[in-house]
């Protein structure tokens, strides 16, 4: 067995001794240590990014998905930081939801983990925040702020509260960084939603270009009524650093 054989055997054994056993002849007590260790370091990094999760599920429950996500993902990303968010595209892309599941899972795990990756996401623009003096001649979406839809409320699941069928309406939320470093959720209708979402789609919009699509968008309502009400939507996002300028 060469070295990197070795190195295969080990790993496997570490990760999933029930499925790999160890084929080195090593000292179960010393295998012991290296078992406990990277798994408890990687349980630790997801109880701190998903603690409602961890405590819907219980504990046995909780620590059987940690396993399952250590057996059984091959991290791309060596970095602890990013330990989290492979673990969202497991749920997302591999995991099969058993009968103790909680459909709302996969949502509930993105809606916590989105904060993590907001408040370290690394800025690659210089961002020019709006004063009440600008106009509104050219604005865009930060590029600290993401738009989110979930079917199910997870703003609201708790031990409390497991719903287990999705609501008539999705649920709309703007999560998003200001120049603080302060990360913050901001839930949304479904006008405000499309309003935001067409901003995002552009390199940038002036105010009477998005006013023109919104009137397209609600041509059941009074165009004057839609002009003030994205006006006051803009404005209101634009405070938050939501929506930037377009220097």
């Amino acid at each position: 067995m060469n070295f990197k054989q070795v190195q295969t055997s080990f790993m496997s054994h570490i990760r999933d001794p029930q499925h790999h056993p160890d084929e080195l002849g090593l000292e179960d007590r010393r295998l012991k240590i290296y078992r406990e260790l990277f798994f408890n370091n990687i349980k630790g990094f997801l109880s701190s990014a998903f603690p409602v999760l961890e405590s819907i599920l219980g504990e046995q429950h909780w620590e059987k998905l940690s396993r399952d996500f250590f057996a059984n993902h091959d991290c791309r990303s060596p970095y602890f930081l990013e330990i989290s968010k492979e673990f969202v595209e497991f749920l997302s892309n591999s995991y099969e939801l058993q009968d103790d599941d909680y459909p709302f899972m996969f949502e509930l795990a993105h809606y916590e983990w989105i904060e993590l990756e907001l408040s370290t996401r690394k800025q690659t623009l210089t961002q020019t925040t709006w004063e009440q003096s600008s106009d509104y001649s050219s604005f865009k979406l930060s590029e600290m702020a993401e738009l989110l839809s979930y079917e199910y409320p997870v703003h609201q699941i708790s031990e409390e509260y497991l719903p287990d069928t999705p609501a008539q309406e999705p649920f709309y939320f703007i999560v998003s960084r200001d120049a603080n470093f302060e990360v913050s959720f901001t839930q949304i209708n479904a006008v405000t939603a499309h309003l935001v979402q067409q901003i995002g789609a552009r390199d940038a919009l002036d105010l009477v270009t998005l006013q023109t699509i919104m009137c397209q968008a609600l041509s059941h309502l009074p165009k004057e009524q839609i002009e003030n009400a994205t006006t006051d939507i803009v404005e209101s996002l634009l405070k938050q650093q939501i929506l930037v300028i377009d220097a």
